[in-house]
């Protein structure tokens, strides 16, 4: 069993390299990419991974000095470290995520491309470099939102998307998954109160990277570490063992002021023949491709989690349905 998962991670790194040079497209122009944020998880960097595989985009962080070598960032890509003065030199910036870690750099970039996510990004000094940048949404809530309430030009884009390779053999879908960080926003604690009424055979597994805070505060008198199976590793092989035999993909993600997209949770999935089970607090009152018995699930409460699990749909016109979805992301039109 060990040699046969050693030789697919051989195998999936060869066909990605491969599926990488067929795609590179791109929107007429070669980004140089930068990730000038913390997190090492979550989907800032799944965003930058998809993007910089699709189209061979390079990658850079800011560092106090800059260095020759590359180093691992995940999902088979690597970046270069460069001294905010060397950076400011490359041709093309797009800054594919920024935290308040990066914001002092900010007013040194003079012309580039920023990609905002959600509202939460909004803060005073993103809001001044947006004046002088050329901004990119990924949701049209968040487009809508900085058009309407900040006066701030922005284009929307779908989340571009890269195809990893999947396995070629035809595994039993029996069991529901949730793979989004265990934080606030993303509800983990709705899953937990139905897990606790489920039987095990139902119960959704949880995995991903925690947020202290959330945990300490929200978990902590919970059965949380029944259900938690840990963080995964940061590449295509371990996120494609995870899904290959889970039926459901449960994300309960709700943002103020945001919701109705996609988020990469979602499209791996769907890539890899998952249904989907949403928050109706994603999908309530805002344009959205999501629909309910169409192309995935959606519940209001842990109630109706617990519902849909117990009654274990067939899921084959969902995931159908669902996969029309990925044309518009895979084709990534304008990066």
């Amino acid at each position: 069993m060990v040699q046969k998962k050693l030789y697919f991670v051989k195998k999936t790194k060869k066909c990605n390299k491969v599926l990488r040079k067929k795609t590179m497209k791109g929107g007429g122009k070669k980004y140089n990419l930068v990730y000038m944020a913390k997190p090492p998880y979550g989907g800032w960097v799944s965003f930058t991974s998809h993007l910089a595989n699709k189209f061979n985009y390079d990658l850079y962080k800011i560092g106090n000095k800059s260095e020759n070598k590359k180093r691992p960032y995940g999902y088979d890509v690597n970046y270069q470290n460069l001294s905010i003065e060397d950076l400011v030199k490359k041709p093309n910036l797009l800054i594919t995520a920024v935290d308040k870690k990066y914001y002092e750099h900010l007013p040194k970039i003079k012309n580039a491309t920023i990609v905002i996510h959600d509202p939460t990004e909004l803060k005073p000094e993103v809001l001044e470099a947006l004046k002088r940048f050329k901004v990119i949404t990924i949701r049209e809530t968040v487009h809508n939102l900085l058009k309407k309430k900040y006066k701030i030009n922005n284009k929307f884009l779908y989340h571009p998307f890269y195809e990893f390779d999947k396995p070629k053999n035809n595994y039993k879908k029996n069991r529901a998954i949730s793979l989004s960080r265990v934080d606030f926003d993303k509800h983990t604690d709705m899953i937990i109160n139905a897990n606790n009424v489920l039987p095990k055979t139902k119960q959704v597994d949880i995995y991903g990277a925690l947020n202290d805070l959330y945990v300490y505060h929200k978990l902590k008198d919970t059965k949380f570490k029944k259900y938690y199976k840990g963080k995964f590793d940061k590449n295509f092989s371990a996120l494609i063992d995870l899904l290959k035999d889970a039926k459901f993909l449960v994300d309960m993600s709700a943002i103020k002021g945001d919701g109705g997209g996609s988020q990469y949770t979602f499209l791996e999935a769907i890539h890899m023949n998952c249904a989907l089970i949403l928050n109706k607090k994603w999908t309530d009152n805002v344009n959205t491709p999501f629909k309910h018995g169409v192309n995935c699930y959606i519940v209001g409460n842990e109630e109706e989690l617990k519902k849909l699990l117990l009654k274990n749909p067939n899921t084959d016109k969902i995931v159908k349905n669902a996969k029309k979805l990925l044309k518009q992301h895979i084709e990534s039109k304008g990066w």
